[in-house]
């Protein structure tokens, strides 16, 4: 009977200690804000942006287990992809031997990224930057340390420090980012990442489906897979189930294709006024041609669209409903020349932002709210 106690209180022990192993390995990074925008300052000023990022092995980690959140480095910086993948390899190294915050910061298709480093270390991604054809430098900072810098173009490597790093409130956060002329304070759980600017406004509401707008369309699909035929215009999309609806208010159709839209067709019974039902390479539509261009997959979602001016960035969707409808569109475009390469990249995606429970924004002038949920 002993024995058998001692056993089950090893077994208990062991329990806690595994549970409480794995919770210390999958926090989420945290750094005292203070740190994070000294960090930040030591950024060049003229970069197109730069984020800060705490406790960068732990952060790596986080990532890993949360790749959708690498989106958002896409809406930032879409012209940095090609310099991010060459750099993959390179930042992993990095992470894991900086002593305190990591910062990356682009200008154009050019990256670069930074921390400080034990000597030695320096010495070892020094000779990691040679085989990977990557510019380096290394100077000294604090103490014994020494700070490295590593880029796509040696351009970006120049020390000059950045000193509009506006004040932070305390606390700690897992990073601390500038696109443009917006500053984001951003906190990461377990399950959850939230990014605020400014004043920020409160996120949208949960809803049944999703809704989307936004004053650049092509920016936000260039977040998933660039594609040189959508246009940078205002739109709203509606998401809900396996329907789906995009509106195109502020774009200005050609006289001869709004005829074709007003003649073509057929007027259905359930049809909303003005609206035309259509048959196509994507089901049974609806299309409200004027103003601008409405088109849905069921009459009810077409009803939904709006028809005024759409300004600012808003949205509120669940991954599943917006990988079923990468999924949609990566079929549409196997059958379109030249589609290939556009659908698998839809593909991929479409797993990875489904795991995704829910995703909300706004952007006002005087601020921005961004809300990932796993």
């Amino acid at each position: 009977m002993r024995r058998l106690t001692l056993l089950l209180a090893t077994v208990g022990v062991l329990a806690v200690a595994a549970v409480l192993g794995w919770r210390w390995w999958t926090a989420p990074p945290r750094e005292d804000s203070n740190v994070l925008a000294a960090a930040l300052a030591s950024t060049p000023a003229d970069a197109d942006g730069a984020v800060t990022l705490a406790q960068p092995a732990r952060a790596a980690r986080w990532l890993a287990s949360h790749p959708q959140a690498a989106i958002l480095l896409k809406l930032a910086a879409p012209a940095a992809d090609r310099s991010l993948t060459r750099f993959r390899g390179f930042l992993l190294a990095l992470a894991s031997e900086a002593r305190g915050p990591l910062s990356l910061w682009w200008r154009g298709a050019e990256l670069a990224a930074g921390a400080e480093a034990e000597p030695r270390a320096a010495s070892a991604l020094q000779r990691l930057a040679a085989l990977e054809g990557l510019p380096f430098d290394v100077y000294p900072a604090v103490g014994d340390a020494v700070t490295v810098r590593v880029g796509s173009a040696i351009e970006l490597l120049g020390r000059g420090e950045n000193d509009s790093v506006p004040g932070t409130e305390r606390g700690r956060l897992a990073a601390l980012a500038r696109c443009g002329e917006r500053w984001w304070r951003i906190q990461a759980g377990r399950s959850t990442l939230e990014l605020v600017a400014g004043d920020p406004p409160n996120a949208p509401e949960p809803m049944s489906g999703g809704l989307v707008t936004t004053s650049d369309l092509a920016a936000l699909v260039a977040a998933v897979e660039p594609a040189a035929w959508v246009p940078s215009v205002p739109a709203c999309l509606i998401v809900d189930g396996g329907g789906w609806g995009v509106a195109l208010p502020a774009t200005a159709l050609p006289r001869d294709v709004r005829r074709l839209l007003t003649l073509g067709g057929d007027v259905a019974a359930e049809a909303p006024p003005g609206a035309r039902h259509w048959r196509g390479l994507l089901g049974d539509l609806w299309v409200r041609p004027e103003p601008g261009l409405a088109v849905a997959s069921r009459p009810d979602l077409l009803d939904r669209l709006p028809r005024e001016a759409i300004t600012g960035e808003s949205g509120v969707v669940r991954g599943v409903d917006l990988a079923h409808l990468l999924r949609r569109v990566a079929e549409v475009a196997d059958g379109v020349p030249g589609g290939a390469r556009y659908s698998a990249g839809l593909r991929r995606a479409a797993p990875v932002l489904e795991a995704l429970r829910l995703v909300r924004w706004r952007l006002l002038p005087q601020g921005g709210r961004i809300e990932l949920e796993w």
